[in-house]
Parts: C-alpha cells; structure tokens; sequence
C-alpha cells in the first residue's frame, strides 16, 4: 500500500513540473480576411487561456515597405497576457493589394473593411499602434471610424509632419520599378545600407533576411506605401486634430537623423506633434527611447510600454 501511495505521489510530482501544455502557452496563428482588394492576411496571437477579456485586442500596423514580420519580437512579447494582431497592409506582405498608387484613405477604408470582417467595430473596440505610415492609416481609421478604436500609439518618423514643399519633394524621391528586373537592381543598390542598418541596431541576420524578403515580394509595387504616406502630407495634420481617443507617441529611433536623411529624430518629431492633438482627451510622448533595436530584438521593455497605456486608468 505504502508502494502505491508512493507511486501516486511521485506521477503527481513528474504531472507537476512535466512540460507545458499547449494550453499554458500563448498561441500564434496567421489567417486572411476579405477586404476590397482581395485576401488581407494578418497574424493573431493570443495568451493562455485568452487573456483579460476586459483588455481590448491590440492591432498593430506597420511601417513600409515592410510586413507584419517586423512586429515578430514585440508580438511574442505582448502574447503572454493580451491578444494582439498584427496585418499585412494591402499590397504587403501576404495580403492583396491595389494594382494602382492607392492614397491613405485607400489603405484605411480597406482596413477598415476588413476588421468589421474580423469582429471589431463600435461594439467590439480595439487599441491601435502605427508605425510610420501605419501611424498615418491608424489617424484615418481613428479619425472616420472613432469608435472602433479606444486607444491610439504611435511611433512616429522625423518627417511624420512637414511643410508642404519637402513633403512634395519627397514623393517626388519615391521610385517605382518599372519591372521585376528593375525592383531586384534597385533593391541591390540599397542592399549596403540594409546591411549597415543590420549592423548598427545588432538585428539577428535570420529575421532581417525575412523582412528584407518581404520588402520585395510585391516588387514593382513595393514603394506605393511610401508614396501613399507622402502624398498624405497636410491632411496628416488636420487628421491629429481630429482625433478623440487617447493617444501615447512612442520614440523609436531609427538612425535616420543621424544618417543626415532626416532633419528631425523621432523624439524630436513627436515633442512637435503632441500639441497637435487639440480635440484628445490625453496626448503624450512617453519618456522613454526605444530603437529598432528593441522593435526587432529585444522588445520587453517596448512591450511594456504598451501595457503600462493599454492598461492605465484615464
């Protein structure tokens, strides 16, 4: 008897400490949805057991010409106690997209079509971070759709808001393959300054591979994101303005005011643009510096940041 009991007690013990389940670890799934140019694919990641079902979902978007991908660390981050998800925007990474230069407005409608097709909308709103360009689709979304996002985060570049002459001088600069060959040529022109941003920012060369993948996968059309944020220009501006929700710039350096290709920083340009947000009910720069080094490697601290305004108390 004493045998058994003993027996009982050691299964229990090896029960204990044995492997995790798939149910005690968060899980990452990619799926499509439908949206006015076709399959728009995103990546849904949620914690055990679903996580706080009081915390909205958090959607990211991303800058270009990249993908989702890039949000791979900080996702894996987020996942341990919030649903995330991060999308493709059309014409990026696994999703369909506009045979045509679209504009933001363009991005955002079919963003938005696309998450009513997900679930979300003024019933079920959800939190928002952009970065870069996202950051101009995320106003748009914010400021047509106001009640499908709570909370808006930001990451803004260093010519997020500029005059009208540099903003058209730089779409002007936007180039456009005028073929697959043309794409490959160009992308091997740039391919030292990719590696030297690898470099810099110590990016794990397996991921920067990927992204650097996915920054051409569209190929003759992989710049339209670009040129979309550029042509947006002033109406960026008036769109900050607009905008209700509570809204958290978080500084993400990218080495572009260092490298001369950018007059302002990204903290720089974020201290300009919080009193922009007239009609918020809270606007902010978090004190904090981030890099890509953080967006791409380690992201805990970034994630964080994200919980801290997901979760505070206004």
């Amino acid at each position: 008897m004493f045998r058994f009991v003993f027996a009982l007690a050691a299964v229990a013990i090896l029960l204990a400490h044995g492997p995790a389940s798939a149910a005690d670890k968060p899980t990452v799934r990619h799926g499509y949805v439908d949206s006015p140019y076709g399959q728009l694919h995103y990546t849904k990641a949620m914690p055990p057991g679903g996580g706080n079902k009081k915390t909205p979902h958090l959607i990211l978007f991303h800058q270009s010409p990249n993908s989702s991908v890039e949000y791979f660390a900080l996702v894996k981050e987020l996942d341990k106690d919030r649903v995330v998800l991060a999308l493709d925007t059309p014409g990026h990474g696994g999703s369909d997209g506009p045979s045509e230069i679209p504009t933001i407005e363009d991005y955002a409608t079919a963003m938005i079509v696309s998450l009513r097709n997900l679930g979300y909308g003024p019933k079920r709103p959800f939190d928002a971070f952009g970065f870069h360009t996202g950051s101009r689709i995320v106003a748009e979304i914010a400021a047509t759709e106001p009640r499908m996002i709570r909370r808006i985060m930001m990451g803004l570049s260093g010519v997020s808001v500029s005059p009208p002459e540099e903003m058209e001088n730089w779409l002007k600069s936007v180039y456009h393959p005028t073929s697959s060959e043309d794409a490959f040529r160009v992308f091997h022109e740039q391919l030292p300054d990719r590696i030297k941003m690898r470099d810099q920012w110590n990016i794990d060369d397996a991921f920067w591979g990927k992204m650097m993948v996915e920054r051409l996968r569209h190929l003759t059309r992989y710049e339209y994101g670009h040129a979309a944020a550029f042509e947006y220009g002033q109406r960026f501006d008036a769109r900050l303005a607009q905008l209700t929700q509570p809204v958290s710039l978080i500084v993400i350096d990218d080495g572009t005011k260092a490298s001369g290709l950018f007059k302002y920083s990204a903290r720089e340009m974020s201290e300009q643009v919080v009193d922009m947000f007239t009609s918020s009910k809270q606007a902010k720069v978090l004190p904090e510096d981030f890099s890509l080094a953080d967006l791409y490697g380690d992201a805990a601290a970034l994630a964080d940041a994200f919980r801290r305004f997901q979760d505070e108390r206004l």
